[in-house]
């Protein structure tokens, strides 16, 4: 890209103005992304998960947005991150240290690589989610759209896009005995 092209590019996002479209634009490729990604989560079977914890840090933080894909147990091998719930019922995603197999099950040993010892809890499961990749921080403005703040303020955006779409000056544009 030549110098000219680079300052014509700059040169028009400076003098960019908003319009009375730029909701809806926004709202648009808002609402296309959010249809996206819920038909790769559908098609592809995967799990978004929020980790609410720093017991994988470094490699896993709090905050962050793990995607996974439910597997059979016997699909996991050592070193693997997998994310079950415990006994209380809180989803626990840790690594694995060990597997043996147990009846119609496998047992599973798992540490946080932030902790210093392994949970003390051992898992007896037939499947389990897989993490396949990490996401940094984007759980936590997942966490807020999905929440009552999330669906206050999706409310609040709609009802503003329909005040832009409805307003009173639209009538007033698209009367035409209105110079």
């Amino acid at each position: 890209m030549t110098d000219r092209a680079r300052r014509n590019i700059v040169t028009r996002l400076r003098d960019w103005r908003p319009t009375r479209t730029t909701p809806i634009t926004i709202a648009a490729s808002l609402g296309f992304v959010c249809i996206v990604a819920t038909a790769v989560i559908a098609i592809f079977d995967l799990t978004p998960i929020v980790v609410r914890s720093d017991s994988m840090a470094p490699e896993i933080n709090r905050g962050d947005l793990v995607i996974a894909r439910a597997a059979s147990a016997g699909e996991v091998a050592v070193g693997d991150v997998i994310s079950v719930e415990n006994r209380a019922g809180v989803r626990i995603t840790h690594r694995v240290v060990t597997v043996d197999p147990y009846g119609s099950s496998i047992q599973f040993t798992l540490k946080g690589d932030g902790n210093a010892v392994p949970d003390s809890q051992v898992y007896n499961e037939t499947s389990i989610d897989k993490v396949l990749w990490t996401v940094p921080k984007l759980g936590y403005p997942l966490r807020i759209a999905i929440g009552p703040v999330g669906i206050f303020v999706g409310g609040l955006f709609i009802a503003a896009l329909a005040w832009v779409v409805s307003g009173p000056w639209r009538r007033a544009i698209s009367d035409p005995n209105n110079f």
